[in-house]
């Protein structure tokens, strides 16, 4: 089984009615897991479960498919159909069943079957796509219907993540192009910008950390770098703050990054930013 992180969607269906005696009524739906970062070998099938749960009065259809994710020229998020994206994974994937009726207060189970490719090698990615729609028509003389003949219904999209990462043949090289630091002032607080890009064929998690240093060497104070995930071949800035206050003099930020490395020990950059204070 593939390990995965569980993390849970939580959505509603509203059915809504127009008139007078307007009603809505809310009814929630899980699916999980929704996101997973597998470890995979290459030239191996695996299959992972998808529980789909359907906590409301009303009988569900699911239907399961799958998406390609990527970015564009401005680091955004974009999706496309299967086996059209970079490092798409979503041909690797097969539904069993691809449709599925879930009862009222109940819970089915999806299968998605993978299938790695021996000339797989680094990261690649894929959306799962859960749809679900009322599985019955509003019946005449049902208490839906006898509110208001101008019933619609509003049915659930839950899109996930996959991704699978080759445990060899995966290759990280991460760089920092470059970078530009603000310092503090009465009305903002330090800024660093980091221009970070990965050469490699697999997605990192970089996190990191600074420390602001004086002209002598005295640590004038310290910073977090929260975690980015960079996607093989992407380029974006890194950026963090810091909201202490700074005497005028020379000072230096002394960058340290670090990230994850499948099959070997993580990995560090060290970078320096100069920083005059007026």
């Amino acid at each position: 089984m593939i390990q995965l992180t569980r993390l849970i969607l939580l959505a509603a269906i509203i059915l809504l009615s127009s008139g007078s005696n307007a009603s809505a009524q809310k009814i929630s739906v899980t699916v999980t897991p929704a996101s997973l970062d597998a470890k995979v070998n290459r030239g191996t099938s695996y299959t992972q479960a998808f529980t789909l749960v359907n906590d409301t009065s009303t009988r569900l259809r699911f239907k399961c498919s799958v998406a390609d994710m990527w970015y564009d020229a401005s680091n955004n998020r974009v999706t496309g159909r299967p086996g059209t994206l970079q490092r798409s994974a979503s041909l690797w994937v097969q539904f069993s069943p691809y449709e599925i009726i879930v009862e009222p207060h109940s819970s089915g189970t999806v299968n998605a079957a993978v299938t790695v490719p021996q000339t797989a090698a680094g990261s690649y990615y894929s959306v799962p796509v859960f749809e679900a729609m009322p599985a019955d028509a509003v019946l005449p003389g049902s208490e839906l219907a006898q509110v208001n003949t101008a019933t619609a219904t509003i049915g659930l999209r839950f899109n996930g993540l996959m991704i699978f990462t080759t445990l060899d043949a995966a290759e990280y090289n991460l760089e920092i192009m470059g970078g530009q630091i603000t310092p503090p002032s009465a009305s903002a607080e330090l800024a660093m910008n980091l221009d970070v890009r990965n050469r490699g064929n697999a997605h990192a998690r970089v996190r990191g950390s600074f420390a602001l240093l004086s002209s002598s060497g005295a640590l004038a104070g310290r910073g977090a770098i929260e975690e980015q995930r960079y996607l093989p071949d992407q380029r974006k800035m890194l950026t963090t703050g810091w909201a202490g206050e700074l005497s005028p003099g020379n000072y230096t930020a002394v960058i340290t990054l670090s990230y994850d490395r499948v099959g070997l020990e993580p990995s560090t950059l060290l970078y320096e930013l100069p920083l005059v204070v007026q």
